[in-house]
């Protein structure tokens, strides 16, 4: 394809471009394709033991943060009781685990160095010193070191290995920063360049145990002036032009439409025809006194405004109310995600309604019991049959002897070549032939040859797109053109 033009591109189901996309265009520049055709998979949500996950979605788009907690006893991968993780390009970024806590620990066999002690079990709260021998560095990047037990396992495990990496040169007809005479494992240095000049090369380098990588960039001077498209759309929000044509170097700010809160920087620079990553506008929160009546909760602190995205919203149980056995005390701090709140649920204390079996759904199941007499607060959970999309909370309570609302599984769709044949439709994009479209997906027609689409003020002509609706897809109609 020649320079300047524009390819679309779409992801599959379970996988998004890198902005969090279904479709995307990518343009072809001297340099290739920009941005580069990539589907990255989403993450899912783990199969929890001893631990809980606050969100109800079960897929997670690239760079999206997930929280979840662990059950009394057990401890996250960080050794603390609740975690965020973020969904990267090959998983999450750390793999969310709930480990029992431990009364001892045992000092690992040390390569490289020396401890303090020849005990080799220590109780939690204990603390050993350790030190490496010469070129060698603990694992905090020094020469020695004290670790401490912990209910989760050692402060930092005891380990000597060689972790500096050397100084970097300068560059030509650029910089970088931070400076040191020598760097530790993990330490990362970007690269900038003058004005004028351009990087060839990545401008992130990271220190390993091996030491530099990627190798340093370079600065070459630019021969052309490389011009930046449009600023990227922003939804629910605006860029502040002041310019129809952009070289790299040139700027643009952006501001969110009333209430919504401005996430990322608010500025993006023109390099070499690509601009950098825009912001994103994010809804703000508005608790509503109906939900928390309903749940039997209030607010623990009093909030001035609205409650920014990402911002925790702390909830108290109202008097003569607790939260269900199964139910952590940090069940009760929830955080806003895009406008929406998670709110939880406070049963009645020492009561002893009772329920009978929980009610059953269709296309899906109960995984937990489902038979016998169920206290107050209990819970059961439901999963739906494969190819099928939950819809509500996964679990339903016993509450004074009645079960809440129980989730619903929604049918996938089946394409119909009947139905395309008889309304003149091709498909658009040969990944779409498939068994099954799940619920809310998309998938697009194109009209066949010398047709067009009878109803033109809901779709373009020969572009035709429609939704998975719990099962149904409303085909639309192609008639011949007039000969």
């Amino acid at each position: 394809m020649s320079i300047d033009k524009k390819l679309p591109f779409f992801c599959m189901a379970g996988y998004t471009t890198e902005s969090g996309k279904q479709e995307e265009q990518s343009r072809c520049t001297a340099e290739g394709w920009s941005p580069e055709p990539r589907c990255f998979r989403k993450c899912t949500k783990p199969d929890l033991t001893n631990g809980y996950v606050s969100d109800v979605k079960f897929l997670y788009k690239i760079k999206e943060n997930m929280r979840y907690g662990c059950a009394s006893g057990y401890k996250t991968t960080g050794g603390k009781d609740e975690e965020v993780v973020q969904c990267l390009s090959d998983g999450w970024s750390s793999q969310p685990t709930c480990r029992k806590e431990h009364e001892t620990c045992l000092a690992p066999e040390l390569h490289n160095g020396n401890y303090s002690t020849t005990q080799k079990i220590f109780k939690v709260k204990d603390k050993v010193q350790y030190e490496c021998a010469a070129g060698y560095y603990t694992a905090g990047g020094q020469q020695t070191e004290e670790a401490q037990c912990h209910t989760y396992g050692w402060s930092l495990t005891p380990k000597c290995t060689k972790l500096k990496c050397s100084s970097l040169r300068l560059i030509e007809n650029g910089y970088f920063h931070p400076i040191k005479q020598t760097y530790e494992e993990g330490d990362v240095v970007q690269f900038f360049c003058n004005e004028n000049y351009y990087l060839s090369g990545p401008d992130l380098i990271q220190c390993y145990n091996f030491g530099w990588y990627p190798e340093s960039p370079v600065c070459e001077e630019e021969k052309e002036k490389v011009a930046c498209e449009d600023p990227p759309f922003v939804e629910n929000g605006a860029a502040n032009p002041h310019s129809e044509i952009y070289h790299s170097g040139d700027k643009v700010t952006y501001r969110c439409d009333r209430g919504y809160h401005i996430r990322g920087s608010n500025e993006i620079t023109c390099n070499r025809g690509k601009w950098t990553v825009p912001p994103e506008c994010v809804e703000p929160c508005t608790v509503n006194m109906d939900y928390m009546n309903r749940n039997n909760i209030e607010m623990k602190w009093a909030y001035e405004g609205k409650v920014l995205h990402g911002d925790l919203i702390d909830f108290v149980c109202k008097q003569g109310y607790e939260l269900p056995p199964s139910t952590l005390l940090s069940g009760l701090s929830v955080q806003c995600s895009r406008g929406e709140v998670k709110y939880p649920l406070c049963v009645r204390k020492e009561s002893k309604g009772t329920c009978t079996s929980p009610p059953l759904i269709k296309n899906g199941v109960i995984i937990s019991s489902a038979g016998g007499i169920f206290e107050n607060g209990s819970s059961v959970e439901y999963r739906c049959f494969d190819q099928h999309f939950l819809q509500g909370p996964r679990e339903a309570y016993c509450v004074e002897g009645v079960w809440t609302t129980p989730p619903l599984c929604l049918e996938p769709c089946t394409l119909s070549f009947v139905e395309m044949e008889r309304n003149n439709l091709l498909l658009k994009w040969n990944f779409d032939n498939r068994p099954y479209i799940f619920h809310g997906e998309y998938i697009e027609f194109l009209c066949g040859r010398d047709t067009y689409v009878a109803d033109s003020s809901s779709f373009m002509d020969s572009e035709l797109r429609v939704q998975c609706d719990r099962g149904q897809l409303k085909y639309p109609r192609c008639i011949p053109r007039d000969r």
